[in-house]
């Protein structure tokens, strides 16, 4: 038989590296984010990136070592543009009018996630780019630009060796820190085409260059998920992109996110993730009924089905108390 794809399978002696019973964090680009919604919405307990989307190796880097090392944020940290405090480490929603307001959700976040941190069992990085921005006074590299002057920044990519040369020291230190924990590298299949075509095709492969070097120099502490190469050389379709033709579609995440599953979890976790995706359906379901009995019955059963599962898996307690729930 012609053979019109070719499917790229789950990774092997990985399962069980992913449960309910250890927290995960995540960090990276808006890729992260969308592993991250699902994973959510199985009840894992999961921190997604606590400064904000985060595309380019060094910025990911910087903010985790404000994580490792306690560092909190003050209005040193804080700049003031268009009548809003922003954050050179921070995404933009985490900016505000309230300076106070602003400090405190920015080392909320990253007090939840220097906790998670402790006791995760898998560490999530995904790289979105090579291309930096640099503050031209102070030589700072910047997590966001927050729409200040192009002027304000120069523009360059880092290399392959400055890639490795950072992240060789990251895990050695999470390798010392959390023994037990493994760091997780993906690429993001979204398309940088602002950069331009060529010039992301580059920043690519120097991301996945880097990655590959990472992964040989510490195979005890770090391995690659394909995300990209699953969309890119498995998926490899317009059809499979959202309609702006960058951004991977639903469809496509979820059949990422499949693999993803049945690289990293064990056949008792993917059960519970089953029965945690039913709970969090029932949760967020309003019943189309005028009948307020049938309404009453349908709220108390889900409230009988989220004590059954609570009492049976207590682990995911943590998880469901932080879920967003939005009645549809």
């Amino acid at each position: 038989m012609i053979q019109f794809r070719t499917p790229i399978k789950p990774l092997e002696d990985c399962q069980g590296l992913v449960s309910h019973s250890r927290p995960i964090v995540m960090l990276g680009s808006c890729f992260t984010e969308n592993i991250g919604s699902r994973l959510e919405n199985e009840l894992f307990y999961t921190v997604i990136n606590p400064s904000g989307t985060l595309y380019n190796p060094a910025s990911i880097a910087s903010v985790l070592l404000d994580l490792l090392y306690g560092r909190d944020y003050t209005e040193d940290d804080l700049f003031m543009h268009d009548g809003l405090w922003h954050s050179y480490s921070h995404h933009s929603r985490f900016s505000g009018t309230d300076i106070e307001s602003v400090l405190s959700a920015m080392n909320i976040a990253a007090a939840e996630a220097r906790e998670a941190l402790s006791s995760a069992s898998a560490l999530i990085i995904t790289f979105g780019t090579s291309y930096i921005y640099r503050l031209k006074e102070g030589n700072r590299v910047v997590a966001n630009c927050h729409k200040m002057p192009a002027g304000t920044f120069n523009r360059e990519m880092l290399t392959v060796t400055q890639t490795v040369g950072l992240w060789k020291k990251m895990l050695r230190e999470l390798s010392a820190r959390f023994p037990h924990m493994k760091v997780i590298f993906t690429v993001s299949p979204i398309r940088h085409l602002a950069d331009g075509a060529h010039e992301n095709q580059v920043s690519k492969a120097a991301l996945l260059l880097a990655v590959d070097r990472l992964i040989a120099e510490y195979p005890d502490t770090a391995l690659y998920f394909p995300s990209y190469e699953i969309m890119l050389d498995d998926l490899r379709d317009y059809r499979f992109y959202a309609a702006d033709m960058v951004h991977p579609s639903d469809t496509a995440v979820d059949y990422i996110y499949d693999i993803f599953k049945q690289s990293f979890m064990d056949y008792t976790t993917l059960e519970l993730a089953v029965e945690s995706a039913k709970l969090v359906r029932r949760l967020r379901h309003r019943p189309m009924t005028q009948s307020q009995q049938l309404r009453d019955r349908f709220l108390a059963d889900t409230e009988s089905v989220k004590a059954s599962l609570l009492s049976a898996h207590p682990c995911v307690a943590k998880a469901l108390g932080r879920l967003k729930i939005n009645r549809t």
